[in-house]
């Protein structure tokens, strides 16, 4: 990948004015543009952090603090969140609606008041809510302007007694191989989320953040390199471990002990893991590990939890599964063994794990993985008890022991609000057990309006004026009408690719969908009131991908594209009754959402992206290589062609647009300024037919960038999108509106105006 021209960033004191609906504002202390590439040395710990999913390789890329969003001036279009917020009849068991709103990797409760909590997101940022014990708490997003939605942790600052201190942590936690913003470091705020402030310079960047704490002056953040500490309110962060007593190694888990609060505990991977104690908030550390067996290299998390007078828990994993559960009454100088509960079927305890202690009974501990065994594959969470005999202690507080209650599959933290009650995030949200000591309490919602769903793919049904989207974790869904915010669950697993074929009939629609690795592909019939009329199989592949693409001819809806990981396939009778025939085309195969289908002269013209190269199709024949991209090219994330000239196409990589004019014979960087007023991480394009003249839109991790086919000077697109990685764009003609699916804030339009100038003079800076 090619070397990155060194940008000015932010000044000290900077401040950038809010998007979200609270007012909030960012401000960057001694941030210097910078790179940092992927450290080898830390690959296989970033690997143990996966699901299903590994890390490609050719996701990973140079990790930048992004240049500012141009502001807009004056009027101009603005993007309208359309949900899901949430989605209902989704994979919990929850009554009355099960609903589900997407990752939230952990959440901080206030000490004293049960209705303040506060949750960091995967790749949704931060939100905070004031009403969390009503059925319906009111979520406010805090940071959708921040450059980084990506979060990890999020911790009070003990030593503020007003409680309106906290720090949060960043990093890609995705279990969608860890896609996400760019890990920056940590933000804090001192007014309760008013305002925030990005530490970490390029001391943090590139670090991924996985547990922090914060005392006054002193800062923690515990990484995959190591931990570093502040002792200066950020100002400057140092890595202190091999040093003051801590070994060397990445950290799993990082707490703090509120019965003192200058003591903390410290979990240290590596060939020989440990647990680690400090008493003088950091400064120096001691072994704290004497007890605790079957620790070694393979052990990918330990996770902690402090009860009432100190009493300390400790998790461990083992290739991807609950291997131990330990207890000391003396602070981590001895340990007793406890039961091990089977609670990762999956095996993704590297990341899937939370362990929380009873605040009222120093013998129980609450541990929580990935799923049960059984469908809907829900939530594993169990209560253990070290005053029972072993053998005995642990019990399921899911479905029987629950009221038939259960929340989402993958859990990522537990804690306890001020009212005694058990709350869980996982992949589906945030849900409280009700009175967890028993085996009568059913589990709640606390989902509200919160908007965090991760959308890799979605389109838009004309005949009903529907979104369909794949998510990942959360499955596939649908909105009930276009109008409302809660969207339907339609099918489970990881969503995969969708699309819509709303061109065969004008009375009801084709929808297809699938779960990952092209699971159980299917056609649905949908009437014009968006009710379910048929399903029909879709043929399977061989080599199919984790979200294997599929996409609809513009010219022919009875052809389908399918591209596999070296194959790409052909349906040719897509709109048939039933009995769907699949047509090997032959090599390559087709990047993940890489595929431009057919325009309307000519059903047989196809590109697709393969690697860093871009394949042609013209008539029935087998796929070439276009010529080469250009200097730095790399995987290709997406292709699209002008539907009235097969000759116009573009290709986008991370970082880099193309553009021919000659159907791949020849092609042109139009990259122009989009780096120096965007992030990179660009993953879609899309070619939009306004009616005042054709453009082209790329989303990025900092909005959505538009120009005119023959230009290479681009302009944000709309104002009130948050900071976000935008994957999927649809542009839908007959209402002149772009769609916006994002991997962290669920789907957005925007209607564009009426004329090309409009956009072009609407006062961008």
């Amino acid at each position: 990948m090619r070397a990155r021209a060194l940008l000015p960033v932010c000044l000290i004191g900077l401040t950038f004015s809010s998007l979200a609906a609270s007012a909030e504002s960012l401000v960057c202390t001694g941030m210097e543009h910078s790179v940092m590439p992927f450290r080898a040395a830390t690959q296989a710990i970033e690997d143990d952090l996966s699901d299903a999913e590994p890390v490609d390789p050719a996701e990973w890329r140079e990790q930048t603090l992004p240049p500012p969003r141009p502001e807009q001036r004056g009027s101009g279009p603005v993007w309208v969140s359309v949900g899901p917020a949430p989605t209902r009849s989704a994979q919990v068991d929850v009554p009355p609606d099960n609903l589900v709103s997407g990752a939230v990797n952990a959440v901080a409760p206030h000490p004293t008041d049960s209705n303040i909590l506060y949750a960091a997101t995967v790749n949704g940022g931060i939100w905070k809510t004031t009403n969390a014990q009503a059925a319906n708490p009111t979520w406010v997003a805090q940071t959708d302007s921040l450059p980084s939605q990506s979060t990890t942790s999020i911790e009070y600052d003990l030593s503020d007694g007003t409680r309106n201190t906290l720090i949060a942590g960043i990093g890609r936690l995705s279990n969608f191989a860890q896609r996400g913003d760019d890990e920056l470091g940590v933000y804090r705020t001192t007014n309760g989320g008013t305002t925030w402030t990005l530490l970490g310079g390029n001391t943090l960047l590139g670090r991924k953040v996985l547990a922090v704490a914060a005392r006054g002056s002193v800062l923690m953040a515990a990484t995959t390199a190591g931990l570093f500490r502040s002792v200066d309110t950020g100002a400057v962060w140092t890595l202190v471990s091999g040093t003051g007593g801590l070994p060397t190694g990445a950290n799993s888990d990082l707490i703090g002990d509120p019965t003192n609060t200058s003591r903390f505990y410290l979990t240290v991977r590596g060939a020989t893991p440990t647990v680690q104690r400090s008493i003088d908030n950091g400064a120096t550390w001691t072994n704290a590990t004497t007890g605790v067996t079957g620790l070694s290299s393979s052990t990918s998390n330990m996770r902690l939890a402090v009860g009432p007078g100190g009493v300390l828990f400790l998790a461990v994993v083992n290739g991807g599964a609950l291997a131990g559960v330990f207890r000391s009454v003396d602070f981590g100088a001895n340990w007793t063994a406890m039961d091990v509960p089977a609670v990762h079927p999956g095996g993704q305890g590297g990341v899937n794990t939370a362990i929380a202690a009873d605040p009222t009974d120093s013998n129980i501990v609450y541990v929580a993985g990935d799923r049960i065994t059984v469908g809907p594959f829900t939530g594993n969470v169990h209560r253990g008890n070290a005053s029972l005999a072993l053998g005995a202690q642990f019990t399921s507080i899911v479905d029987g022991n629950a009221n038939s209650t259960a929340p989402h599959a993958d859990s990522r933290d537990l804690a306890f609000d001020a009212a005694g009650t058990l709350l869980g995030t996982d992949d589906g949200g945030v849900y409280r057990r009700l009175a967890p000591r028993t085996n009568t309490g059913a589990w709640t919602s606390v989902i509200g309006n919160l908007a965090v769903m991760e959308i890799h793919d979605l389109d838009h049904d004309g005949v009903s004026d529907i979104l369909i989207a794949g998510t990942q974790d959360n499955g596939t869904h649908i909105q009930q009408t276009n109008v409302n915010p809660i969207w339907r669950f339609i099918n489970g697993g990881d969503g995969g690719d969708v699309l819509a074929d709303d061109r065969t009939s004008v009375t009801s629609s084709f929808r297809y969908l699938s779960s990952q690795n092209f699971g159980g592909p299917t056609r649905q019939t949908y009437s014009a009131v968006n009710a379910l009329l048929a399903n029909v199989g879709v043929p399977g592949i061989a080599d199919a991908q984790f979200v294997t693409p599929i996409e609809l001819n513009v010219a022919n809806s009875g052809r389908l594209l399918i591209g596999g990981s070296g194959t790409t396939y052909e349906v040719n009778n897509a709109n048939a009754a039933s009995g769907l025939t699949l047509t090997t085309i032959g090599a390559p195969g087709a990047n993940r959402n890489a595929m431009a289908y057919g325009i309307r002269s000519d059903a047989g013209l196809a590109y697709i992206g393969s690697g860093s190269a871009v394949f042609k199709r013209t008539g029935g024949g087998a796929f070439a290589a276009t010529t080469a991209l250009g200097a730095g090219a790399a995987t290709v994330t997406d292709v699209s062609v002008d539907p009235d000239d097969g000759n116009l196409v573009f290709a986008v990589d991370d970082n880099q647009v193309f553009r021919s004019t000659t159907g791949g014979t020849s092609w042109t960087d139009i990259t122009g300024n989009l780096l120096t007023i965007s992030s990179a991480d660009f993953r879609t394009a899309e070619f939009v037919e306004s009616p005042g003249g054709d453009l082209i839109a790329v989303g990025t991790r900092s909005g959505v960038y538009l120009t005119t086919p023959n230009s290479s000077t681009w302009t944000l697109l709309g104002e009130a999108l948050p900071n976000v990685l935008v994957f999927d764009l649809r542009y839908v003609p007959s209402q002149n509106a772009l769609y916006a699916g994002t991997l962290g804030r669920g789907a957005w339009r925007l209607a564009l105006p009426g004329t090309v100038d409009n956009l072009f003079a609407n006062g961008f800076e």
